[in-house]
């Protein structure tokens, strides 16, 4: 599957080492509003740009733009890309998401 295309001037390398950056150091933490992955049959794939609200067990609360890989009526499953959370994504209420 095909992502989307990135703004002009947008350049991932640069985005992903300033993401690395600003993570190195901060410990394994887990993410608070995340829930339990729920069964494949009620998951929807999609590939949507979102702005999602994650709480961090240690770093409190951060807002920012990733992407939604799939929903359920209940949940969307958003990337997340931190060494903090050892998973590449997790489940939100969508009252934590926010399309863009």
């Amino acid at each position: 599957m095909r992502g989307p295309t990135p703004e002009p001037g947008f350049d991932f390398e640069r985005d992903l080492a300033r993401r690395e950056a600003q993570h190195w150091d901060r410990p394994h933490q887990r993410i608070l509003n995340a829930h339990p992955i729920p069964r494949r049959g009620l998951q929807h794939d999609c590939h949507v740009r979102v702005r999602a609200r994650l709480v961090w067990e240690l770093d409190g609360e951060e807002i920012g733009e990733t992407l939604a890989s799939a929903w359920t009526p209940r949940l969307v499953l958003v990337e997340v890309d931190s060494r903090r959370f050892g998973i590449g994504g997790a489940w939100l209420l969508p009252s934590d998401v926010e399309r863009l």
